[in-house]
């Protein structure tokens, strides 16, 4: 996959879920780490079977937006109006640039409405409704299929 991050020597850092810091900080069993979009945050837990606790930004407003996720849904959300934008994109070979850069979580829905004016043809979820969405991506990855068409 054309996104993954490697260290200095050759080792894989990020793949979703990266060492490197992004806007998405996932703490899981006392470890922070990041993941590469809003989304991310979501599918990860239950691929790792383990709980995270999520601050990501919101986009728009950088309102701190945090929640737990764990293996079957998003709990403790707040704000509880906090929305996640989703793009489907034409082309997955480089999912980051294609996908990831432009899932992002925002405070409430009227908070991402400038950005949605912004990038014609793409839309916004509840946080519930986007674990949601991105259920069949976390299955996929949990039976040992591809996570580049993510979408």
């Amino acid at each position: 996959m054309p996104d993954t991050e490697y260290d200095e020597h050759g080792r894989v850092v990020g793949s979703g879920l990266t060492q490197r810091p992004t806007p998405h900080q996932f703490e899981v069993a006392g470890r922070r780490l990041y993941t590469w979009c809003a989304l991310d945050t979501l599918i990860f837990p239950a691929v790792l079977d383990a709980t995270a606790r999520i601050e990501s930004p919101c986009h728009a407003t950088g309102v701190p937006i945090r929640l737990t996720v764990d293996p079957t849904g998003v709990r403790d959300l707040d704000p509880a109006t906090a929305v996640v934008s989703i793009v489907t994109p034409d082309d997955t070979t480089a999912v980051r640039s294609a996908f990831c850069n432009h899932v992002h979580f925002f405070a409430t829905p009227d908070a991402a409405q400038g950005w949605l004016t912004e990038h014609p043809g793409m839309s916004v979820l509840p946080v519930a409704e986007a674990y949601q969405l991105g259920r069949p991506l976390t299955q996929r990855l949990l039976d040992g299929g591809s996570a580049d068409r993510c979408c």
